[in-house]
């Protein structure tokens, strides 16, 4: 009979080996010896491929070959850029251990960036190449210039047409003659030889005149059956002295009763308007005042002296 406070002991086991591990019911803190598997371990997280590593990889070399060829080396440009910014994600994963091919992105990295320093250099080369042929073409036709194109008189702008002959009329109007033309009846009741201050105070917009204002006021009837505009169906110009016809186009200046104001008539509507005009002050006295048609073919017109 065993004492009471007598330690058990783990029965061996049949074959004379030794058991491990506590006895049956205790647990213990003691590790497992090695190379028994440790239960409650994670296993490590597998890393990526190395898919940008290698798209990285190909661009740069599709951009290195690419970039020595003119214009075709601005899409090595872009190859290059696109490479280089798939090569450094890629680098800094594998770096970090997530992905692998760290070698494949760092060739993608290096050719890319030298692709785009070889498009840079290729560039400022055929540019200096160019620049070098254009000079040298330049200075061959600057030797020669008569035998390319020939020499051209400068044209001077005129000032105002040549005065024709008064245009098939039975005389000189004075003024506040009525005459007909075409399907109006126009009269040239008066003409401001000098009208600087009367333009003058009209707007204080407008410029003075190059030469000298004259305003020149119109009254008109429409006999026609349709619409009536005189603003555009007649035209006012003033025969000068110095054998020269100036229109109103040389006046922009804003008028007390502009033309462009007078509203459409219809048969048997009347309306008063001015027209201005910017001339030599020398042309002025002993003038006509014309006026035509705006869309006619033939030559009608009617003619009124200022004095």
């Amino acid at each position: 009979m065993s004492h009471p406070y007598q330690p058990q002991t783990t029965p061996p086991i049949p074959g004379g080996q030794p058991a491990y591990g506590p006895p049956p019911g205790q647990y213990s803190n003691e590790m497992p010896p090695a190379g028994y598997p440790q239960y409650g371990a994670q296993p490590p997280a597998p890393r990526k491929g190395s898919g940008l590593a290698v798209a990285s990889l190909v661009l740069g070399i599709l951009a290195l070959v690419l970039c020595w060829v003119p214009i075709i080396n601005n899409v090595a440009a872009v190859l290059a850029v696109v490479g280089l910014g798939l090569g450094i994600p890629a680098l800094i994963s594998a770096r970090r251990g997530k992905r692998t091919g760290f070698g494949l992105a760092l060739s993608g990295v290096i050719l890319s960036v030298v692709a785009i320093v070889g498009v840079l250099v290729t560039q400022a080369l055929y540019s200096s190449v160019i620049d070098e042929v254009t000079d040298e073409l330049n200075s061959s036709m600057g030797s020669t210039p008569n035998a390319l194109a020939p020499e051209v008189a400068p044209v001077e702008a005129p000032v105002a047409e040549e005065a024709d002959a008064p245009a098939a009329t039975d005389a000189v109007l004075p003024l506040g003659q009525t005459g007909e033309l075409g399907e109006y009846t126009v009269t040239v009741d008066s003409v401001t030889q000098d009208a600087n201050d009367v333009i003058a105070g009209e707007n204080s917009f407008n410029e003075p005149p190059t030469g000298q204002y004259v305003l020149v006021d119109l009254t008109v009837t429409y006999n026609g059956t349709d619409e009536g505009d005189p603003w555009l169906d007649l035209s006012t110009n003033f025969v000068g002295t110095d054998a020269r016809k100036y229109d109103t186009t040389s006046c922009m200046a804003v008028v007390p009763n502009e033309a462009s104001s007078v509203p459409t008539l219809l048969a048997g509507g009347t309306a008063s308007y001015q027209v201005c005009m910017d001339l030599p002050p020398a042309a002025i006295a002993g003038g006509q005042v014309e006026v035509s048609e705006s869309f006619s073919f033939d030559d009608t017109a009617l003619v009124w002296a200022i004095q």
